[in-house]
């Protein structure tokens, strides 16, 4: 089941915790999470870019190209998708139109480094303080975001969305992109929360989702760690195979080394417990 997609974890999960986050680009150890990626079995890491330190990620820096590079064939890892979370705090939305042009212009140069680096997934996150909480919102979105589509198709690069959208509103969002094509990032965890039925989601949304997060939450909770919470893990692996999907599977669990974790324990424990009850669901 679902054996040809690539079991991978998001940037800055094998990296210790920084300042309690649960998630952060790890600025000084981004190179040495290829090594601990191999040595855990994981075949991808899903690149983190955000506002904090975004001049000295390599994926925006022009002098660090080479660099990443070298990490990824050295250790046969894979960067499919980025997940610019810089777009949560700079929106591409309800902002005044020099701040918009400001960051449709970050987002452009993103593209076109992901082209270069040949990662081909580029997902904006529209949830928590960067949610379309109105149809102002989403108008106001897209049209800010459609002449950046012609040069990322230009490009080969998909850009995904991560919502709270209803499933049904969800996609009749992305079908008036068209003749643009626009994609989902479907995340189990914040799907559960929000009570959302995944044979559901999964069908409605299937030919845009390109890319998929690992994660449990309760139902209008908090993310807990994997099978702690709402998540229907059969539910929803079965219906990934159901429409045949072939993208990456990315863990973006609950960090449990953090100050707060009910049963703490190191960071790499975590990553191996996560990965077990994982293929547990994929094979």
């Amino acid at each position: 089941m679902l054996k040809e997609n690539k079991l991978g974890i998001m940037q800055g999960r094998l990296s210790p915790a920084k300042n309690n986050l649960i998630q952060h680009f790890p600025v000084k150890n981004w190179s040495n999470e290829f090594s601990l990626c191999s040595k855990l079995g994981l075949k991808c890491i899903e690149w983190i870019f955000e506002l904090k330190n975004y001049n000295e990620n390599p994926l925006y820096s022009n002098n660090a190209f080479e660099n990443l590079e070298f990490y990824k064939k050295k250790y046969k890892i894979d960067i499919n998708s980025v997940v610019a979370d810089y777009f949560m705090e700079k929106k591409l939305f309800d902002e005044n139109d020099i701040e918009i042009q400001n960051n449709l212009l970050v987002l452009k140069k993103l593209i076109k480094n992901c082209s270069n680096n040949n990662i081909n997934i580029v997902e904006i996150p529209l949830v928590d303080k960067s949610s379309l909480k109105d149809d102002k919102n989403l108008k106001n979105f897209k049209n800010n975001l459609l002449p950046i589509l012609h040069y990322a198709d230009s490009l080969n690069i998909k850009i995904s969305l991560e919502t709270d959208l209803s499933p049904k509103k969800f996609f009749e969002f992305i079908k008036s992109f068209s003749p643009n094509n626009i994609y989902v990032n479907y995340d189990m965890g914040n799907s559960a929360s929000l009570g959302y039925d995944p044979k559901e989601e999964i069908d409605i949304l299937s030919k845009y989702i390109v890319n998929v997060h690992i994660k449990d939450r309760k139902l209008a909770g908090d993310t807990v760690p994997l099978g702690k919470g709402s998540v229907d893990f059969n539910s929803v692996f079965q219906n990934l195979k159901k429409i045949n999907y072939k993208g990456d599977l990315i863990l973006q669990a609950a960090r449990e080394d953090l100050e707060n974790s009910e049963n703490k324990k190191k960071y790499v424990d975590t990553i191996k417990d996560y990965k077990k009850f994982i293929l547990g669901y994929i094979k």
